[in-house]
């Protein structure tokens, strides 16, 4: 089994980045622990304010990218979706001028028939430009969105 320098070097500088975070993120909870226990020695209490100042609370979780929405937007789901189908039909259609363009003679039917769906990809595309004019948008966007 050989591996190369440059895949033990780059092992190593993760290994490096790891420990030195764990390293970092220990020390850091070692300091804050030991500056309460010096605020307790010095007033001998504590009080609401000094534990928020040492320890702030964690910050809400955020919300699971995979997750439900919030509300359903189906007017940028079908917008991404012809985004998507017109890139389709724009790509389909360059590849059959680049074979016109070459002179493909024997394959002119299957540049004909390309042409053929990248045309109807653009109508699936475009009718999904449409229908998203007709969904009713989110809730919370309806005073702000227009289109």
């Amino acid at each position: 089994m050989v591996i190369s320098i440059g895949a033990a070097a780059f092992w190593i500088a993760l290994a490096a980045v790891l420990i030195s975070g764990g390293y970092f993120q220990f020390r850091r909870e070692r300091l804050r622990q030991e500056t309460l226990l010096r605020l307790v020695e010095r007033t001998g209490q504590l009080d609401e304010q000094q534990i928020k100042a040492v320890f702030p609370p964690p910050p809400p979780m955020p919300a699971h990218v995979w997750g439900p929405p919030e509300y359903p937007d189906g007017r940028r789901i079908l917008k991404v979706f012809g985004t998507i189908v017109l890139s389709l039909a724009a790509g389909l259609a360059s590849v059959a001028c680049v074979m016109l363009a070459i002179g493909a003679t024997l394959a002119q039917d299957i540049v004909q028939l390309s042409f053929v769906w990248s045309a109807l990809l653009a109508c699936v595309g475009i009718g999904l430009f449409v229908a998203a004019r007709f969904v009713r948008p989110p809730i919370g966007s309806r005073d702000r969105e227009t289109s």
